[in-house]
């Protein structure tokens, strides 16, 4: 089950909300509360009792030692209950990737370990690395058991994020003007989890059957369609990944709780720093905030920056999966970063629309290795890419769009694919993020939402798993 089943949107989120504000309303906030953290812990149920036992057991551990460090500050404590948030993600995610690579250098034969690994486990354990950090700085001495449960397990946000910290949820749950229903709050939450549906349901299917396609075809690519499909992929993960997002933050609007905006138009960017700037933002806001900074960030000299630079991109290729392909897309990035503070005056002097130009398919590109199964299928790939024997499309990329069910395409596929790849991507850099739209009550609004959803309910049964699943 997950925010996009449709029970969850006929039955689970409705009976949670009438449970959660009619608690509040005729019994007390603590009721409501209650309400709210018994919803997220059952729906989290829903993915397994083992994985619930685990993540649990982790939760209960982690507010015993939180409450440790808030009585007293020991760097000794904060490093072992660090530590074992990091050896659970290790063993349950990364075991198989260490001991695949033990066996590869030893030269035997591995036979994979058959782990469970708890749905949303990366962006639980960087929360609570945050929370147990800011708990030995003194800042979550007031938090209530219930409070942390439901920061915790909040159901929006558990699978997929955004990555919280606890000045995102904490404060909402006790601000007496989010206690009752807010109407406003009610149509940007349904506004903003219709979107994240129509980015889902209506768009990405049509991106993932051609991304699927062309990276299973790679020796018979042309120069052309390797490009094709690389923007496709780079398209699809974003608004697969920012469709998510919506859908979280929609739901938590409707709970009169505001989670952080994880994506704000990153294919805007004019440079691999501005893109950064806009993707995964809770992402880049924990690694900025708690391995960046205290590692001395940009404070002692170039070449501690640049050091400091590669390291929390390293890690943010680990954290996305237990592939040396992730780590090496890190890397990249990393690499990108640094030559662009080497030489930040000189790309300044650039005009903006040539920085875009330049820096699209270079993100293009680095979205290969992530995409790509091993480094050395990447590299064929973007050997593909630089072969320069068409300029031109084939009929294989246009038919790989899925776009069977409408005749008028199919008639004309060499000319509606690429122009509707290119209005998916001018979308993505000149329609605003949802969270950065004011909201307006009007008519126009309420057919556009009503539309939207009605037509993105119908595809439900047909949605693919979300692409970051598997990180």
């Amino acid at each position: 089950m997950d925010l996009l089943s449709s029970g969850i949107i006929i039955f689970f989120l409705p009976a949670a909300l009438i449970l959660y504000y009619g608690a509040g309303h005729f019994i007390n906030r603590t009721a409501q509360k209650m309400i709210l953290c018994t919803v997220s812990l059952l729906f989290y149920l829903f993915f397994g009792y083992i994985p619930f036992l685990i993540m649990f057991a982790e939760a209960l551990a982690d507010r015993y030692l939180s409450v440790k460090l808030s009585e007293k500050k020991s760097k000794a404590l904060l490093a072992f209950a660090i530590s074992l948030n990091v050896l659970v993600l290790l063993l349950f995610k990364y075991l198989n990737f260490f001991a695949g690579n033990v066996s590869l250098l030893a030269g035997k034969a591995f036979t994979p370990f058959d782990l469970i690994m708890p749905v949303g486990i990366s962006y639980i354990t960087f929360s609570q690395i945050a929370y147990l950090v800011d708990s030995y700085r003194g800042e979550t001495k007031n938090v209530s058991f219930i409070d942390y449960m439901i920061f915790v397990f909040f159901f929006p946000k558990i699978m997929l994020g955004p990555i919280c910290l606890h000045e995102d949820i904490i404060p909402a749950l006790n601000d007496k003007k989010r206690f009752k229903i807010n109407p406003e709050n009610m149509g940007i939450g349904l506004m903003q989890f219709t979107t994240g549906m129509a980015k889902k349901l209506l768009i990405v299917p049509h991106l993932s059957s051609s991304a699927d396609f062309g990276f299973a075809y790679i020796p018979n690519l042309t120069s052309a369609d390797a490009w094709f499909f690389a923007i496709v992929y780079m398209l699809q993960i974003y608004l697969d990944f920012s469709g998510y997002c919506d859908i979280a933050c929609g739901i938590a609007k409707l709970f009169n709780i505001d989670l952080p905006m994880n994506f704000d138009s990153p294919y805007k960017m004019i440079s691999v720093s501005d893109y950064w700037a806009r993707w995964h933002l809770t992402l880049t806001r924990f690694l900025r905030k708690y391995i960046y900074f205290p590692l001395g960030g940009n404070r002692k000299g170039k070449f501690r920056t640049y050091v400091n630079v590669m390291i929390i991109f390293l890690i943010s290729g680990f954290w996305h999966g237990a592939n040396w392909t992730y780590i090496f897309w890190g890397g990249l990035h990393g690499l990108c970063m640094v030559f662009e503070k080497m030489f930040k005056k000189e790309l300044e002097k650039i005009p903006t629309l040539i920085r875009w130009i330049v820096t699209a398919p270079v993100i293009a590109l680095l979205w290969v290795f992530f995409r790509c199964e091993t480094i050395g299928e990447a590299f064929e790939y973007i050997r593909k890419m630089f072969s320069f024997n068409s300029i031109l499309p084939s009929p294989v990329f246009c038919a790989s769009l899925d776009f069977n069910d409408v005749p008028f395409i199919q008639q004309h596929l060499n000319i509606a694919m690429p122009l509707f790849v290119a209005a998916v991507y001018a979308g993505c850099v000149f329609i605003p993020n949802i969270s950065r739209r004011k909201y307006k009550a009007n008519t126009f609004n309420l057919i556009v939402t009503i539309v939207l959803f009605a037509l993105s309910f119908i595809c439900i049964s047909d949605v693919t798993p979300f692409i970051y699943f598997k990180f």
